[in-house]
């Protein structure tokens, strides 16, 4: 008799292509980034996090490379340290985060149509 095996195939792959661009930002004093994480930067290049209002993510410019600290982003700002961001190419869609929380369902598309803006790729890998 035959049997029939079911797996679930997660990716935790962030880059997901070529041509992928970085540039630097500073962090805000304080503030815990995930690599992953998208990232609203202001006129004077400031990198926060975006605003989640009513489960609507606001906008968003960048995606963070590597995790910082609190007490990291703060030694940053203090001594004129950047960070470096993501800011075009391919990504998992299902690994980007908001201040380290995966996306709902119902924020992907609205995300993925704003990177299309920002000339970042969010993709569907798996599924």
């Amino acid at each position: 008799m035959g049997s029939t095996i079911t797996q679930t195939i997660e990716s935790r792959q962030l880059v997901v292509g070529d041509g992928v661009r970085t540039e630097n930002a500073k962090p805000t004093t304080a503030t815990a980034y995930k690599r992953g994480d998208l990232i609203a930067v202001n006129a004077a290049n400031v990198a926060t996090h975006p605003a989640v209002t009513g489960g609507v993510v606001g906008d968003w410019h960048a995606i963070v490379v590597e995790d910082m600290t609190a007490e990291q982003s703060t030694y940053h700002a203090a001594n004129g340290l950047e960070m470096p961001i993501y800011v075009q190419g391919p990504f998992d869609v299902a690994v980007v985060t908001v201040n380290g929380t995966k996306l709902a369902t119902n924020q992907v598309d609205a995300v993925r149509a704003q990177g299309l803006k920002n000339k970042i790729e969010l993709r569907k890998v798996v599924g």
